[in-house]
């Protein structure tokens, strides 16, 4: 479909559903990965057509027979979805088979490429705000510890061996800082996720007057990505998020290597609540939920090696490789989001064991 066409004409629906069926559909679809964007592209969806009846492009009562079909989409939920390739379509058959053809209008001046990028930026910042929360938590909880043992003694390593004498509220504030770094890179990343793509059309922009502005106010968006192909094309914001989160996965694994050795000296006893025991062998306790927090640093850089793969080379504008980008950043940011929480807890899970003087964090 043209952008200067009318998307209820039937020779567009023709051109499109000569490419409805065929035994590549499942390959190329990526609807087991969307339901994370659902909210996401009714909200996009949604600005759209209010900006496209502001603009007087859309006719506001055929505007607001789309946004009450919309209600109806999002009340019956993702799994209530008609088959489509990604979400971005099925919530479109969805809305058309409701009120009909006009429910094509919603697309007008508008193509997939702009569409999901902005569904991206719209829900990655949630998901990074949700990451720098869980920082907080855990700085919160270095600190709270580090004040409470601020007097008690622990010796400090280097190359693993008993190096200087030093303080557990000194080694955990070291983290402390760390983390705090960890959270600016993560605020500085949000910056740049939070600009707006939406209205670059395919690549080259659309002959509508469409109000960019508009749409990026509704959508909570501080600024637009102004090329129209670097818009759609552009994914260094995935890039940065998921470098960001690899680091900070670096840095909390340190902290739970550092415990496991701690514990393994005698240094600090494990919280129950974070350990687990053998099966054959009762009476021992397992750092498990250390040792796995530690493991999220490699699935984080494997995420992050896995999207600059993907990325490497492809040629401007928009590619369909860009589909498999962006699950790297999801897994990478639900995998480090949960192991920092979960480190937020541990921190405070540890007790001074009988080894050495003192021990925690």
């Amino acid at each position: 479909m043209t952008e200067e066409s009318d998307p209820t004409d039937s020779s567009d629906v023709v051109r499109r559903d000569r490419f409805s069926g065929g035994p590549a559909r499942g390959f190329l679809s990526s609807m087991d990965d969307d339901e994370r964007i659902f909210a996401a592209d009714l909200a996009v969806d949604r600005a759209h057509v209010v900006m496209l009846a502001e603009e007087g492009i859309v006719a506001e009562d055929e505007a607001a027979t789309i946004l009450s079909a919309l209600d109806d989409v999002e009340s019956a939920g993702f799994d209530a979805l008609p088959d489509g390739e990604d979400v971005h379509a099925a919530i479109e058959t969805g809305v058309i088979e409701r009120v009909g053809d006009v429910g094509g209008k919603m697309h007008t001046a508008r193509s997939r490429n702009d569409e999901v990028a902005t569904c991206i930026r719209y829900r990655l910042r949630e998901d990074v705000l949700e990451a720098i929360e869980a920082t907080l938590g855990l700085r919160g909880a270095l600190a709270e510890v580090a004040s409470e043992r601020a007097e008690t003694a622990m010796p400090g390593y280097t190359h693993l061996q008993p190096a200087q004498p030093t303080t557990v509220g000194h080694y955990l504030l070291s983290y402390e800082q760390a983390v705090a770094r960890d959270t600016a890179r993560l605020f500085d990343a949000y910056e740049r996720v939070n600009q707006s793509p939406l209205g670059s059309a395919a690549f080259a922009g659309t002959p509508f007057e469409v109000n960019r502005e508009r749409t990026a106010e509704l959508l909570g968006f501080e600024g637009l990505v102004e090329n129209s192909m670097d818009a759609v094309s552009t994914r260094d914001f995935l890039v940065e998020v998921v470098a960001a989160l690899a680091n900070l996965a670096t840095t909390v694994s340190g902290l739970a290597e550092d415990l496991v050795v701690f514990s393994n000296k005698g240094l600090v006893e494990l919280s129950d609540d974070y350990s687990s025991t053998s099966s054959i062998m009762p009476q021992k306790k397992n750092p498990d939920t250390l040792e796995l927090v530690r493991a999220t640093a490699g699935d984080a850089a494997s995420g992050l090696n896995g999207l600059l793969t993907t990325l490497k080379g492809l040629p401007r504008a928009y590619n369909r490789d860009l589909q498999n980008a962006t699950p790297h950043a999801w897994e990478a940011i639900d995998a480090v989001s949960e192991a920092v929480a979960g480190g937020a807890g541990g921190a405070g899970a540890a007790a001074p064991g009988g080894g050495g003087g003192g021990g925690g964090g």
